[in-house]
């Protein structure tokens, strides 16, 4: 039988108990002193709620172990709790984010147990004005009590900011972006973190003035563009051609780019070498469009 919140008589469990024992009952039934203090009689209850035992189940457990004098009243036992400490909360949360700047606006009320208090980075949710952080109390063997708390929490962070507004197409320039240290949300994205990852570098889209830049939002200059002459070296084997397509799509050193063949029309693929040249490697070829790809005719 399980009671909810009634602890006025109960016996305390162990922190991190996973298992009621005979030692935990003996306080209350020294029959028990018989057995040994570790033997399991029963699995501990959640935390917040009282397992009590009632004078039929008491009678059944003195008869498996072989145990007299049973009591003649209801026994229960608790895992102890009692209300969240903040500093306890925000000893946790620095431990997961040392560098950070945290403040605690609001967290869980519910009585919890004693044991490890963990707030893993992953389990940070930005809010509008703060943050949801879950956290998680470690109460027994594979057995976690949940835990929240809403923070308002910044750290220091480079970042590189656009000065003017980006346009793809176009290489950032050291004139167009600045290097800022400044206090935000901690965030998981790839920002750039100093100029040299930007310089020289293409957008993707536009990037408008004020934004911090992230390295999935640039790319490397295109030096093969639509519509581009071709130099394509194909090798298979020990065979090597030569021949010049023009180019169907755009893109930069090491990216595949679509090749047609003038007198053929057929479409190839091939990796950009450099400006106006790509090289195949019929045996690392993937299909076109779901179609095998033929041998490039010169």
């Amino acid at each position: 039988m399980i009671a909810t919140l009634t602890f006025a008589a109960c016996l305390a469990l162990s922190p991190g108990s996973s298992q009621i024992l005979a030692g935990d009952l003996a306080p209350a039934w020294p029959a028990l002193l018989t057995l040994a203090p570790d033997t399991p009689l029963a699995p501990a209850p959640m935390p917040g709620v009282a397992r009590v035992f009632r004078p039929l189940e008491l009678r059944q457990l003195a008869a498996r172990w072989h145990v007299s004098q049973v009591p003649g009243t209801p026994l229960c036992v608790a895992l102890p709790v009692k209300t969240l400490d903040p500093q306890r909360l925000l000893d946790a949360m620095r431990r997961s984010w040392p560098a950070a700047e945290i403040e605690i606006l609001d967290f869980s009320r519910q009585p919890a147990p004693e044991g490890p208090l963990e707030f893993p980075r992953s389990a940070l949710r930005r809010e509008a004005g703060a943050a949801l952080w879950n956290g998680w109390i470690a109460c027994a063997v594979n057995r976690r009590f949940h835990v929240w708390a809403r923070v308002r929490i910044t750290e220091s962070v480079p970042r590189v900011v656009a000065a003017a507004e980006l346009q793809p197409g176009r290489p950032v320039t050291a004139a167009q972006v600045v290097a800022v240290t400044r206090q935000e949300f901690p965030a998981e994205e790839p920002y750039a973190r100093s100029l040299a990852e930007v310089v020289g570098l293409w957008p993707r889209r536009p990037i408008p003035a004020g934004a911090a830049l992230r390295t999935d939002q640039l790319t490397e200059p295109q030096v093969v563009s639509r519509g581009d002459t071709v130099e394509v070296e194909v090798r298979n084997g020990g065979a090597f051609v030569k021949l010049e397509g023009m180019a169907e799509s755009s893109g930069a050193v090491g990216e595949i780019v679509c090749v047609r063949n003038p007198s053929s029309r057929q479409l190839i693929r091939a990796r950009v070498l450099g400006p106006a040249k790509a090289t195949v490697d019929p045996a690392r070829r993937a299909p076109l469009n779901g179609q095998p790809e033929k041998e490039p005719q010169p």
